[in-house]
């Protein structure tokens, strides 16, 4: 959920949907009529409820039409199909679906065992999160995307953990599907990253033990990406020299790594203190990012400016107040927009479950300039 332009502009625009509340009742119809369990031609109508659309449309006694599963028509004074089922929504007011911009769902519950980490190398770029994700959920909640789906989210994009310095590749799911190939709205979506402090490799004494240790291997990561491209060109000018030459041996890694540098995917980097945040930010200008989104990012008040010059997406949450330097609460959603700078809403679910989203939402609705 944001404002004015998504984490990946020509991809997907993570458009901040917002109420004052969701109808629980229609959004568990929605999934109902969605699913292949509705009959093929059922036509299914929602009338008399306050309808806000992603267009910024208020009609406040529309009507929907839904055919097949897919809404077919939707306005103030829309024709009933004859043989269609009318549900009176009176009373009810019906928004476009939500979308989690930073989510774990699907990868198993927060403090136990997940499949969102792989701690074994501090720095697997190659790993991709569609390879963990299970299309219902993990136990003990086995239900996670049916129930993100009754409180009105519709998508979610999940991403790899932070234990890792750079993690894998993240995906943008529609929270409806067998499996997670049909749940796959983009992949890749970005390059997730996480700097700070890495405990787990800090006791093994392994690399990074340090803030800068960790910088150091993001950067190490795209000097090596840099190189094996250059080996591609290489072999590439010789092959037409040579058909017999010989590529260079295939690396997973840095096959990943070149999506990165060659500006195919944004970069999204867990951070929270004002000096990995700065981190970040050089990182993005070093390399020239295509985009860079920040998670959580809670002293990201302290550098607002900066962000915002810098053309810096942060994605908010689940933490939402922070206190400042004099014990003050900061909004943290509402100082950066006024500051200028691009702001998503996320619940790093399965951290925090998906109806806070909606309260995120209904919260920040209220800031001037969301939209």
């Amino acid at each position: 959920m944001g404002r004015k332009y998504g984490l990946e502009k020509s991809s997907i625009r993570l458009s901040i949907l917002t109420a004052a509340f969701l109808c629980l009742a229609l959004i568990a119809q929605f999934v109902l009529f969605a699913s292949p369990l509705a009959a093929a031609d059922e036509i299914i109508v929602l009338s008399g409820a306050r309808i806000l659309t992603a267009t910024g449309q208020d009609f406040i006694k529309g009507t929907i039409v839904i055919k097949n599963g897919r809404i077919f028509d939707l306005g103030q004074n829309v024709q009933i199909p004859a043989r269609a089922k009318v549900i009176d929504a009176s009373g009810c007011l019906i928004t476009p679906g939500l979308i989690d911009a930073h989510s774990h769902l699907g990868l198993g519950p927060s403090g136990g065992v997940t499949e969102d980490n792989e701690m074994t190398d501090p720095v697997t770029p190659q790993l991709r999160i569609i390879d963990s994700i299970h299309p219902e959920g993990v136990g003990p909640d086995r239900h996670q995307f049916l129930n993100a789906l009754a409180e009105g989210v519709t998508a979610a994009v999940v991403r790899p953990g932070s234990g890792n310095v750079i993690g894998g590749q993240s995906a943008v799911l529609k929270l409806r599907g067998k499996t997670v190939d049909q749940m796959c709205l983009l992949f890749p979506a970005d390059m997730k990253m996480a700097l700070g402090h890495k405990a787990a490799y800090a006791q093994k004494g392994q690399m990074p033990m340090t803030k800068m240790g960790t910088a150091y291997l993001v950067r190490q990561g795209m000097l090596e990406a840099e190189e094996y491209k250059k080996a591609l060109e290489a072999y590439e000018r010789e092959r037409k020299k040579n058909p017999a030459a010989l590529p260079p041996a295939r690396d997973l890694k840095k096959e990943a790594m070149l999506l990165v540098l060659d500006q195919k995917i944004p970069v999204h980097i867990h951070v929270n203190s004002v000096d990995d945040i700065m981190i970040a930010v050089r990182l993005a200008g070093e390399f020239k990012f295509k985009k860079l989104s920040l998670a959580h990012a809670e002293e990201a008040y302290k550098v607002a400016e900066e962000l915002a010059q810098s053309e810096v997406a942060v994605v908010v949450g689940p933490r939402m107040i922070v206190y400042d330097d004099q014990n003050r609460l900061v909004n943290l959603a509402d100082y950066l927009v006024k500051k200028g700078v691009f702001v998503c809403l996320m619940t790093d679910a399965d951290v925090v479950q998906q109806p806070f989203l909606r309260t995120q939402a209904a919260i920040d609705s209220k800031i001037p300039g969301w939209d």
